[in-house]
């Protein structure tokens, strides 16, 4: 039986800590399992005081079972009481910013004051991207920045009056939600969170010595949102992928897998149809790689209290008070172990 609760954000300045969770399938088990196993997670993670379990948006990883996030987070949020809940991300370069608002806002409606929504873009190869077109032959524009203030407007009903769409509305009836999130991993796209008056998820793990400039500039250049659904005051979080062990050793060996899937889909193109064993990952990085030492490493690996010290080390340069942590493990019992020795961490 896992020890616990631990209040880790039951004081107003304390570190607060939420999930981010791919749904990997764990070993021997099928799609279904996956999401069983997450929701699993996910009560455990309110129960342990987690603020936040947000899920990803990924096509076409064979060994990840969430395509579709804004229909798992109903499943999440119902199976949960307190925690909030999030579709962490909705790549909007994909989507109508009418129909995902659609979605946002009856999750809204079902679970208020619960849902979040992180608004991101991004690609997932060409057949993927082609097979998500309603339009295979158009050239898709880049017209994000856009989609992102329409989609906002939505989820207040709040367009402005040039909109050829102000007299539409969605669920008018109810407050303006969920709350919006930008995802971002540079500079440029913090401080257009910021313009927008819109919190902001900065990925640690993308491009990891960007994140301290990132949430800088989003606070240098933040100003209250003209949307409701918007936020009058800076807020933000760090994203870190994190794998802990009860010894150094054992969390590097952890750790590997991961390393492994990323390696070959940044440097070959190459997407694994299952996450490696670690010994299989040994393999195909050419041996163990051991913890990075730099203040923003790709991968925060380590026992519990190396794991805290980082955190609270980027707490210390940031400013930042809460961070969001996701493991790549394939066994239900190592990620609940991973979430709690971070919780009993910051008890």
């Amino acid at each position: 039986m896992c020890p616990g609760p631990f209040p880790i954000h039951a004081r107003q300045d304390a570190m607060k800590l939420s999930i981010l969770d791919p749904v990997q399938i764990p070993r021997g088990m099928t799609s279904s399992g996956a999401l069983q196993s997450s929701i699993a997670l996910a009560q455990e993670a309110e129960r342990l005081g987690y603020t936040r379990y947000w899920v990803v948006e990924h096509h076409g990883i064979r060994f990840e079972a969430n395509p579709a996030p804004e229909v798992f987070v109903a499943a999440l949020a119902g199976a949960t009481k307190t925690i909030r809940i999030g579709a962490g991300g909705v790549l909007l370069n994909h989507y109508s910013p009418y129909k995902a608002a659609e979605a946002l806002r009856t999750l809204n409606a079902l679970f208020p004051g619960r849902i979040d929504v992180g608004i991101g873009r991004a690609t997932a190869g060409i057949k993927v991207d082609t097979a998500l077109k309603r339009l295979r032959d158009a050239e898709t524009p880049d017209d994000h920045e856009q989609q992102v203030c329409e989609l906002v407007g939505w989820l207040g009903n709040d367009l402005p009056d040039g909109s050829p769409f102000r007299d539409l509305t969605i669920m008018a009836d109810e407050p303006a939600g969920p709350l919006p999130w930008i995802l971002a991993a540079t500079e440029a796209s913090a401080v257009r969170a910021a313009r927008h008056g819109l919190a902001l998820a900065c990925s640690a793990f993308h491009i990891p010595a960007n994140a301290p400039d990132a949430v800088a500039a989003y606070r240098k250049h933040f100003r209250p949102s003209p949307w409701q659904a918007g936020i009058s005051e800076p807020q933000t979080l760090l994203a870190l992928r994190v794998v802990i062990g009860e010894t150094q050793q054992e969390a590097e060996r952890l750790a590997m897998p991961v390393r492994a899937v990323f390696k070959l889909r940044r440097e070959e193109g190459i997407f694994l149809d299952r996450l490696p064993t670690p010994e299989e990952a040994e393999l195909i990085l050419g041996g163990h790689v051991g913890a990075e030492d730099t203040d923003w490493p790709d991968y925060l690996v380590g026992t519990p209290e190396r794991v805290r010290h980082a955190i609270e080390r980027m707490a210390r340069e940031t400013g930042v008070r809460e961070f969001m942590v996701q493991d790549f493990l394939d066994q239900p019992e190592l990620r609940l172990r991973n979430y709690t020795l971070l919780a009993q961490a910051f008890q």
